[in-house]
């Protein structure tokens, strides 16, 4: 079978199936967060309850991510990647059968989110580590770039699709078609066959695997400093985006008007994927800086203007800025970690990204209350700001470069 240059990864078999499985399950996640976040609005009217499930659900990240990478760096990544579908897929099942018979109460959704937050936790660096062990490095960017295209793709669709469904029905239905797509995503991934060194040697032990990542990250000089300034965009923007964007929504947009805002974010991710696919980036960390500054551009809309045409605009620029970062960040990990230490670096960098998180999203509903959702969109914009200055003037970020011919970027 032959396939276009760009489609060119699709020919390793591993990898087809990889990609299938990875894009079923975005076609169901991409409808579970509004469907959540209206689910919690139903049974709670209070940002408060909607930023305790959240939290709930990034707590583990926390806890479980750092061991999540030595576990994946030490087992079959697709073994890890299958059981934590598994899990996600029965805890999902749960909670659109606890919302759908209405006996649904909050610290159920906490207890589910949990168990959920879990499972993504130990995944998501056998995730990351995956496209290098399926593809030779020639194939490796085309393959960012087809998995964030189609996953963009689907979530273009998905939250328009959620916000329908909550409006005309229940979110517990789409939270049903997010348990089914986790459980189709084991399937593909049972049919994946690595070669006998897709597992490097246990080792010592996952302590000492940990302190290697971690002491290693240090001597690089640049992934701490990026993955902290990581934190704060990232427990800025989950209080104001994630918990108190569908409060706001709720009292103007509704939930369909909110899905079509979210599905814009998709769009710009699709979109703007295709430019990136015809430059080379120069500066990939001073790329993600700018990539931070565009995604906080949904905050001035919230706060000003929180109608269907500018939160959408606001959305699709937002989804611009989260392209760039993903594919400035994978192409700097990729060139500049060896394969071995690939998913404990993403541990620590995941790690980073999620720590001050629930701080965020538990925050968020007392300083709603305190100053209005509003005005709390208004500090996090400053917040976000002040962050990207940082960043753009910190010659670790400024001067790493990648190697090979640039073009235009």
């Amino acid at each position: 079978m032959t396939f276009p240059t760009r489609w060119g990864p699709l020919r390793h078999t591993n990898f087809r199936w990889f990609f299938f499985g990875e894009t079923i399950n975005t076609a169901g996640s991409s409808m579970s967060g509004l469907a959540l976040a209206f689910a919690v609005l139903h049974i709670d009217n209070s940002p408060t309850a909607l930023g305790v499930v959240v939290a709930a659900w990034t707590v583990p990240m926390v806890g479980f991510m750092l061991i999540g990478g030595a576990l994946a760096d030490r087992l079959p990544r697709a073994l890890v990647l299958r059981g934590c579908n598994l899990i996600e897929g029965v805890t999902q099942l749960i909670s659109a059968a606890l919302i759908l018979t209405g006996t649904a109460q909050i610290w159920h959704l906490v207890v589910l989110q949990f168990i959920g937050g879990t499972a993504v936790a130990v995944s998501y660096p056998a995730f990351h580590g995956m496209v290098p062990i399926l593809l030779p490095e020639a194939d490796r960017k085309a393959a960012y770039l087809m998995l964030g295209q189609a996953q963009s793709a689907l979530r273009v669709l998905g939250p328009t699709v959620a916000g329908i469904i909550v409006a005309v029905s229940s979110p517990g239905w789409a939270l049903l078609v997010d348990a089914a797509t986790f459980f189709v995503a084991a399937i593909f991934l049972t049919l994946l066959r690595l070669p006998d060194n897709a597992r490097p040697d246990a080792g010592e032990s996952v302590l000492a695997d940990f302190r290697a990542g971690w002491s290693f990250a240090r001597s690089l000089g640049w992934v701490l400093p990026v993955a902290s300034l990581s934190l704060v965009f990232n427990a800025v923007h989950s209080g104001a985006i994630t918990v108190l964007g569908p409060v706001i929504a709720k009292a103007t947009v509704g939930a369909e008007g909110w899905g079509l805002a979210q599905s814009a974010e998709a769009l710009g991710l699709f979109a703007f994927a295709f430019v990136l696919s015809r430059v080379t980036i120069r500066r990939p960390l001073l790329a993600c800086q700018y990539g931070f500054l565009a995604s906080a551009a949904p905050m001035l809309a919230l706060a000003f203007a929180a109608k269907v045409l500018p939160l959408s605009v606001a959305f699709l620029v937002s989804g611009c800025g989260f392209c760039l970062i993903n594919l400035a960040w994978n192409l700097t990990v990729q060139e500049k970690v060896p394969e071995s230490m690939l998913s404990r670096i993403m541990a620590i960098d995941g790690f980073f990204s999620f720590v001050a998180m629930p701080i965020g999203q538990l925050a968020a509903g007392p300083a709603s209350s305190w100053v209005g959702p509003q005005d709390v969109q208004i500090g996090a914009m400053v917040i976000v700001v002040v962050t990207f200055l940082i960043g753009a003037t910190r010659p670790a970020i400024r001067g790493l470069a990648l190697n090979g011919p640039a073009r235009d970027a």
